[in-house]
């Protein structure tokens, strides 16, 4: 037996020995898989083991191991895991690609300190790069489309920037603006001001829930936006791009193609004069439509084809102790009109990170934006916009009509038969001088100190400058259809608007962990100041051909000045727990002072109480690999209009009626509070949802009592009155369907449905503000106006049958019928001179009533991108469906005969004044109300990533791409005004579209 033990023994050693001298060597380089910059700190796992390693500064790694192993795991916070089999190799090269979507990625917006999505307490959804920047948007208005439920995005003229609403109304008046946030500062910017290829995320927090933290700020929800910082170990990685096209329009409004003159045998009108003779048939109202003999597309020769290029370049670099990045974009955004320049703008951005130490972080951000917009000279929209003109001007009259000089004519050939009486914007464009320019600075510092392994203070602050100037010439001898003394002998005007806003920040930050506890508290005090000053002058008469006020004579000039300051003060404390990783617990409570609100309201309490349960740390659910429970309450508010509390009006009588305005020292903050519940799941490891269900109560609403009669005018009294509440339902999918070889799918999905309805307006009666009306029990959004009546159900009878509603309450239902164009009128008018259609009737109300609400019935965004080796295709879609829009293009155009459905009435043997009635004095009327849904392509790109060994240029450049871009490209719609987007339509200018080709090289 003893010689037995001997031999294991001696065997065990022999077989120890065998194994040490079996060991396995593999070495290699973890990279990113964009920029190809080292990843340091990657872990590295032989699979099936705990045995592993982790990659330096160069990203390399070495890894010794005697066990058998198949395969190494790859993992790197914020990268998607790598499973590579080794297959007998000593070295293995890989290149992790970005995975932002994973719940371990870190978020900062809403929470005192950087927070991983997994222990998130509330709804938050973050845009990576990659969704930013594959088809960088002209700005940053436009990023969000298609990519984030619950929020609402309208560009409802032309090229400028969208406005961006998120998550229901919080106002009687509509919507709030969210609060923009840039690295952490609170500034006065907005997201058109930014360049999307400077962007390395956006995260967005869309209810009160979520955005307590910003106190009196955040009502609107808030946007951050986190800029791009350096990457790399010691090397330089510098990118450029450059992107060339046209841009062109969409879509404009269908116009008639026929009048109802008379012509000679040629086609000619038939002129007294200047003036023609309707061409009326042999009853004496029906008309004859004759085509137009020369036909002019003066639209499409004002707003056609223009250049559209983007110049931009950026370097980075970090090592040891520092980080830096450096960007400079040059853009050129034509597609305004021929006469009138380009916009342009020019962005920089300089962010600088050292750390001496593990202790001490300091980070500097300095970020510059010029623009120069020569279209905002033109009306975006009415009676002033280019559609306006152009599309009411009959097309025989060529708008281009050149002089002998070789101008545009001021009155082309035509302009007096037709007679319409307004100015040709192609002579206007060409003669008046319009500039703006403005230049923003935004400069922060961050300081981050840590004192303990648990304790550390961070310090903020930012200054932000916009300086704003505009001038306005029109030359002497300028022309205009009607006599204009300020503009016919010259005109100079000059404004200038300096706006500085600056923001503070202290906070103190506590984390310490007792067994399976953790526990984290940071209190944090807030400092912001925004003033405004401006100044106005302008004069006429032109003494000489300068631009200048001292050539204007002295009486025409004016002068005018303005000024505004608003300090905040907030103070808040963070508590926030979570118990093993799977419970997690947060409580907020901010304190606000600030200067807008009256002397008896002191300081405003915001709190928020939130909770999360990682379900799957104690349940195994299959394909779901990961399943979070939140709900969330919290409250946020937001900051009236500058001076409201000096509304206040005390009254006297001497001979009349009089008020001087005093302080409303009662006017208290519009306060938001919200309950959140939602879920956040991954599935298969790789498909990430996220399910939110909000319900908001909004009270204290400033609104600005309106006169009701018998008084007339207004007092512009505010008041803390209106209620408003929302149901918000959103839902986010996304991930990596398919993974597969050179192959694969990311998809995106977004679904949102918000409603919102008015609940109280204090003791002011109803009212309407424009096209809305403001009642209890009301969407804010409610149209409000005349209905035009299109079938008989809608008539209503008395006890003796007679119809109340209609032809003033004198007829039976049996007296009427629905005509050829499906209105209703009188039996006994229908193929008359007389056949009119017939309006609601109803005198306790005024004839008018709620007609139609503008909210649609959901939002739901489709985004993808599939890479096949070198190629990459990239769309997103974005749906809208419901809600309705006021066309009041197609409204106007018919009182001047110039709609299709002018042609229509007129094909229908219907009298003029059968279109005059439906025109309906261009009071707001549901006929004129239009199903406003759609579906946009909104962003498109095929790229091809170049073989840079084969071209032999391997060298000079780590990566080239080049690629063909559209945005805008169309939108199916059956709404006939120029756009879908936004509540009404008046000859709004123009969305435009993009063509465009981009190449990017990364040296």
């Amino acid at each position: 037996m003893k010689l037995f033990f001997t031999y294991l023994i001696v065997c065990f050693a022999l077989l120890g020995s065998l194994q040490t001298f079996a060991q396995n060597t593999l070495r290699g380089k973890i990279t990113d898989s964009k920029d190809k910059q080292p990843l340091a700190g990657a872990t590295i796992k032989l699979k099936g083991t705990k045995i592993g390693t982790s990659t330096n500064n160069k990203g390399e790694f070495n890894l010794t191991f005697s066990e058998k192993a198949d395969s190494i795991i790859i993992h790197f916070q914020g990268y998607t895991e790598q499973v590579v089999a080794i297959n007998n190799r000593s070295e293995i090269n890989v290149a992790l690609k970005e995975d932002i979507h994973l719940l371990s990625d870190v978020v900062v917006t809403g929470v005192a300190e950087g927070t991983s999505r997994k222990k998130l307490t509330f709804a938050l959804t973050k845009v990576n790069n990659e969704q930013i920047n594959t088809v960088p948007a002209t700005d940053a208005s436009q990023t969000l489309r298609g990519k984030v439920a619950g929020i609402q995005i309208s560009q409802s003229s032309g090229n400028s920037g969208a406005t961006v609403y998120l998550r229901g109304a919080k106002s009687v008046s509509g919507n709030i603006a969210p609060l923009l946030v840039i690295d952490g500062f609170v500034t006065a910017l907005n997201l058109s001001d930014l360049n999307p290829q400077d962007i390395e995320s956006i995260e967005v927090v869309k209810g009160a829930a979520a955005s307590a933290l910003y106190g009196t700020r955040g009502e609107g929800g808030i946007i951050q936006v986190l800029t791009k910082k350096g990457k790399g170990n010691g090397k330089v990685n510098i990118i450029v791009d450059n992107e060339f096209g046209l841009s062109n329009v969409q879509n404009t409004p269908p116009t008639s193609q026929f009048h109802h003159f008379k012509v000679n045998p040629d086609g000619s009108f038939v002129l007294n004069g200047n003036a023609r003779t309707i061409d009326v048939q042999a009853n004496g109202y029906s008309l004859n439509l004759h085509p137009y003999q020369n036909v002019y597309d003066n639209v499409a020769n004002m707003l056609n084809n223009n250049p559209y290029f983007t110049n931009f370049v950026s370097a980075s670099t970090a090592g040891d102790k520092y980080t830096l990045y450096a960007s400079f974009q040059n853009q050129y955004k034509g597609g305004v009109a021929e006469p009138v320049g380009a916009d342009k703008r020019q962005t920089a951005l300089f962010n600088f990170g050292y750390k001496p130490d593990k202790k001490l972080e300091v980070n500097l951000s300095l970020q510059y934006f010029n623009n120069q917009t020569p279209s905002s000279s033109i009306s975006s929209s009415g009676s002033g916009s280019l559609l306006y003109a152009t599309s009411l001007y009959e097309p025989f009259i060529n708008l281009q009509e050149r002089d002998a000089s070789g101008k545009y004519a001021f009155k082309p050939y035509g302009f007096d038969i037709q007679n319409f009486n307004v100015n040709n914007p192609f002579y206007q464009l060409s003669y008046r001088e319009y500039n703006n320019n403005s230049d923003n600075l935004l400069a922060g510092l961050k300081v981050k100190y840590q004192f303990t392994d648990k304790l550390n203070a961070e310090v903020y602050t930012s200054l932000q400058n916009e300086n704003y100037n505009e001038t306005d010439y029109y030359p002497i001898g300028f022309q205009t259809i009607s006599a204009d003394i300020t503009r016919n002998n010259g005109y100079y005007g000059e404004s200038t608007t300096k706006t500085t806003s600056k923001n503070g920040q202290a906070q103190l930050n506590y984390n310490n962990k007792f067994n399976d506890f953790d526990f984290g508290a940071t209190l944090k005090a807030v400092y912001e100041e925004n003033r405004i000053t401006s100044l106005s002058a302008s004069g006429y008469n032109l003494s000489a051909p300068v631009k200048s006020l001292a050539a204007a004579s002295a009486d025409s000039r004016g002068i005018g000045s303005s000024w505004q300051q608003t300090v905040n003060y907030g103070y808040f404390l963070n508590l926030k727990a979570a118990w093993k990783e799977k419970i997690f617990v947060d409580v907020l409570g901010r304190l606000d002072n600030s200067s807008r609100f009256g002397a008896d309201v002191g300081t405003a309490f915001f709190p928020r109480v939130s909770t999360a349960y990682r379900l799957t740390e104690d349940l195994k659910l299959g394909i779901i690999n990961e399943l979070k429970l939140r709900v969330a309450y919290g409250k946020a508010g937001s900051l009236p209009p500058f001076g409201a509390k000096d509304s206040q009006v005390s009254l006297s009588s001497s001979g009349g009626v009089s008020y001087n305005q005093r302080e409303n020292t009662d006017l208290k903050r519009a306060i938001t509070s919200e309950l959140e519940f939602g879920f956040d799941a991954q599935l298969f490891k790789r498909i990430n949802v996220q399910a939110n269900y909000a319900f908001s109560k909004s009270i204290n609403d400033f609104i600005l009592v309106p006169a009701f009669p018998p008084t007339t005018g207004s007092a512009r009294i505010y008041g803390n009155l209106g209620a408003v509440k929302s149901n918000s339902l959103e839902l986010e999918i996304n991930g990596n369907v398919i993974t597969k070889n050179a192959f694969t799918w990311n998809t995106g999905i977004t679904f949102s449905r918000i409603r919102s309805k008015i609940t109280s307006l204090g003791d002011v009666p109803e009212f309407t503000d424009g096209d809305f009306r403001k009642a209890p029990g009301v969407s804010p959004f409610a149209f409000y106006g005349y209905s035009v009546l299109t079938g008989l159900d809608q008539l209503e009878t008395n006890a003796q049958g007679l119809v109340t509603n209609a032809a003033g309450g004198i007829y039976k239902l049996s007296d009427f019928t629905v005509n050829q164009l499906g209105f209703v009128v009188l039996k006994n008018q229908l193929g008359t001179a007389a056949e009119t259609p017939l309006l609601y009737q109803n005198a306790a109300t005024g004839n008018s009533k709620v007609i139609g609400d503008a909210q649609p019935d959901f939002i739901v965004g489709f985004s993808n991108t599939f890479n096949i080796g070198p190629l990459s295709v990239y769309a997103v879609l974005d749906w809208k469906q419901g809600g309705q829009k006021y066309n009041e293009t197609q409204q106007y155009l018919t009182y001047q005969y110039r709609s299709p459905f002018s042609d229509q009435a007129a094909q229908a043997g219907l009298p003029l004044a059968f279109t005059t009635a439906v025109f309906n004095a261009q009071q707001t009327t549901d006929y004129w109300l239009q199903k406003s849904s759609y579906v946009s392509l909104r962003e498109v790109s095929l790229s091809y990533k170049l073989p840079l060994k084969a071209l032999g240029i391997n060298r000079v450049l780590n990566n080239a791409r080049l690629a063909l871009v559209g945005r805008n490209l169309y939108t199916w719609t059956s709404f006939t005004g120029v756009t879908p987007e936004g509540n009404q339509d008046f000859y709004d200018y123009p969305t435009y579209r993009i063509y465009s080709a981009k190449l990017t090289l990364n040296f």
